[in-house]
C-alpha cells in the first residue's frame, strides 16, 4: 500500500466527503483534519469529523508524518503548503486555483522534481480531464463559460450578465473560489493563458453550470455540466467527485500534473 497515512486540509462540504470516504474504506489512516480555529470550535462545521483528528495549527500538522495530503479548503491555503507538504508527501489540491499564481506553479513543480513527489490534479465539478491531458498537444482553443448566481460568485443579488470575460489566469485571481474547474482545465490542457475564461451571474438560479468548448486540429467537443448548489461555492454532484478522486488516488491511480 503506497498511502498509509493521510492528512486533510478543510472540513468544508468537499473536506468532509473525503474524509467520510477514507473513514468508510479504511484504505489508509487519517493523521489530522486541518481546520481554522473559529471552525474547530464549531461543532456543526465539523460533524461526523473525529474530534481528535482536528488540528487548527498548521505547524502541529505538519509535523504529523504523512504520506499523502488531501487539499479542500481555499486557494490561498493551498498556495502556503504546497511547496512543504511536497518535500515529504504527495498532495492533491482541490482549490488549484491557487496555480494560476506563477510562483505557486513553479514551487509546486521544483518542489516535485526535488523530493520525488507529485502533484494530484482532481477533476472537481468537470468530467474529462483525461481528454485534455491526452490532446494538449492537438488542441488549440478552450473556453469554459461558468453560469452561477451572483451571490454565488460573491457579487450583490442584482448583477446579471457577463462579469468577466478573459484569460484562465485571470479569472482565477478575481474569483478564486468559482473557477477550479477553469484552473483544472487549464492546467491539463493548454495553459492558463491560452484558455479563455467566461463568467456570468445568472438572476435566480440555484444551478452551477459549466460549459466547455475546445476545438483542435481535427476534432472538436462542447459540452457542459450542471449541479445545484449545497450553497456557497459547491455544487451536488463536487463532494461525489472529490470522493471519486480519493478513491482513485489510494488506489495509485489518478491524473498527475507534475
Amino acid at each position: 500500500m503506497k498511502y498509509r497515512k493521510i492528512g486533510i486540509i478543510g472540513a468544508g462540504l468537499i473536506g468532509r466527503s473525503i474524509y467520510r470516504e477514507v473513514a468508510r474504506s479504511r484504505a489508509a489512516e487519517i493523521a489530522y483534519v486541518l481546520v481554522s480555529g473559529k471552525k474547530a470550535a464549531s461543532e456543526r462545521d465539523v460533524e461526523g469529523v473525529d474530534p481528535a483528528l482536528l488540528v487548527s495549527d498548521l505547524d502541529e500538522a505538519m509535523a504529523r508524518p504523512v504520506d499523502l495530503v488531501l487539499e479542500a479548503a481555499h486557494a490561498d491555503v493551498l498556495a502556503a503548503v504546497a511547496p512543504r507538504v511536497l518535500k515529504s508527501a504527495d498532495l492533491c489540491g482541490f482549490s488549484c486555483s491557487a496555480l494560476a499564481r506563477p510562483e505557486v506553479e513553479r514551487a509546486v513543480d521544483e518542489s516535485c522534481r526535488a523530493n520525488g513527489t507529485q502533484f494530484f490534479l482532481p477533476h472537481g465539478a468537470i468530467l474529462g480531464l483525461d481528454g485534455f491531458v491526452d490532446g494538449r498537444d492537438s488542441i488549440e482553443d478552450v473556453t469554459i463559460t461558468t453560469t452561477k448566481s451572483a451571490a454565488g460568485l460573491g457579487l450583490e443579488t442584482g448583477v446579471s450578465g457577463v462579469v468577466f470575460e478573459g484569460s484562465a489566469r485571470e479569472a482565477c485571481r478575481k474569483f478564486p473560489r468559482n473557477v477550479n474547474v477553469h484552473a483544472a482545465i487549464a492546467i491539463a490542457g493548454i495553459g492558463f493563458d491560452r484558455t479563455k475564461s467566461i463568467v456570468v451571474a445568472k438572476p435566480g438560479t440555484d444551478e452551477m453550470r459549466h460549459r466547455i468548448q475546445v476545438s483542435g486540429q481535427g476534432f472538436a467537443w462542447d459540452f457542459s455540466v450542471a449541479s445545484h448548489s449545497l450553497g456557497g461555492v459547491t455544487g451536488a454532484y463536487t463532494p461525489k467527485s472529490a470522493a471519486g478522486s480519493v478513491r482513485r488516488i489510494l488506489a495509485s491511480s489518478g491524473i498527475v500534473n507534475s
